[in-house]
Formats: C-alpha cells, sequence, structure tokens
C-alpha cells in the first residue's frame, strides 16, 4: 500500500451522532470525507486500466454483470477493480449494449418495487377510511386522498373552499379550547 493510502486510512472521522430514534430504528448522520486521489492511486489506476484493456475474459464478465443489471461501482467490485477501469470499457459496443440493457433492468425493477409500494399504500388508505373505530377528520382525509390519487376529485375553487372550512372548524375548535381555559362563561 502506497504511503499516501496508508495516511488517508489513519484519519479518523467523528463519531456519527444519532438523529432520530424511532420504535425499532436509530438513524445515524455519518460523516464522510472525500480525499482527491493522489499522484499513486492515478498511476495505479492507469496501470490497472492498461493490464486489463487486453483481457476479454475480465471484459466478458463485467459485461454480463452490467447486463445483469450491476451498476459499473457494482460489477467492478464483485471483479475486485477499480470502477474507472469498466468505466474505460464503454466505448466499447458490447459494454455500451450491456449499460443501457442493466440500467433497463435495474429500472423495471425499481418500478416494480414502487407499484407494490403503492398497492400497499393503497391498502393502508383504504383501512383507514374504512375503520370505523378511526376518527372522522382521518377517515376523511384518507378518502380524500384516495380520490384525489385517482384523479376523480375536482381541482379547482371548491378544493380551496374545504381548505377554508377546514381552517374555520379548527379556529373554532381553538377558540373554545381558549375559552373554557380562562374559565369565563360566555353571556
Amino acid at each position: 500500500m502506497s504511503e499516501q493510502s496508508e495516511n488517508q486510512s489513519e484519519i479518523e472521522l467523528p463519531e456519527a451522532e444519532p438523529i432520530c430514534e424511532s420504535a425499532n430504528q436509530t438513524l445515524q448522520i455519518i460523516p464522510t470525507a472525500v480525499l482527491p486521489a493522489g499522484e499513486d492511486e492515478v498511476a495505479a489506476m492507469l496501470a490497472e486500466q492498461v493490464r486489463f484493456s487486453d483481457e476479454p475474459e475480465m471484459k466478458a464478465m463485467a459485461v454480463r454483470l452490467l447486463d445483469a443489471g450491476h451498476t459499473v461501482q457494482s460489477a467492478a467490485r464483485k471483479l475486485r477493480l477499480r470502477a474507472s477501469t469498466v468505466w474505460s470499457w464503454s466505448n466499447d459496443p458490447d459494454v455500451s449494449a450491456a449499460l443501457a440493457s442493466g440500467r433497463e433492468r435495474r429500472r423495471s425493477t425499481l418500478g416494480q418495487g414502487l407499484e407494490n409500494a403503492a398497492e400497499t399504500a393503497l391498502s393502508a388508505l383504504v383501512d383507514v377510511a374504512s375503520d370505523t373505530g378511526a376518527s372522522p377528520k382521518d377517515r376523511v382525509k384518507a378518502s380524500e386522498v384516495i380520490l384525489d390519487r385517482c384523479g376523480i376529485t375536482p381541482a379547482g375553487p371548491e378544493t380551496q373552499t374545504a381548505t377554508a372550512i377546514t381552517v374555520d372548524v379548527d379556529f373554532d375548535e381553538r377558540l373554545a379550547r381558549i375559552v373554557a381555559g380562562t374559565g369565563t362563561k360566555p353571556a
């Protein structure tokens, strides 16, 4: 390992601080530091690119990984190469086609995941809207969201009126709490 790489690995970052605690998970801010590549690192990257530029087997494995949906970074990690080496092959038509195919495969997979999440969210909204034990306000809000997402809720002045009515109802509730808290009796 080069002297600069040893020095970079000795840099200590501050411990992550929790920012949010939920019932089952603590989220943390993880500090990161990106250090510019040193002269030795750049030389090693170039040497690796030259060493593997005429390796058809390594390039073929990269094409298979990229075509399967792996990112350049992931494929490089699996092949124990630098991402810059895999990127240097991107001018090759096979690699370029594999990059495009893998991107489409990832997009399709993510799209399916989003569709599943949308179905789960809709089921949750339907459960709230039909739950007689839920507050009427929550049931109405869930119903509005369902209708809005389906494109059934009319957009325009009626929506603005509904918002104004909600504000007035909230105002009346707050006013009643204030009056009740002061102990004064209305005349």
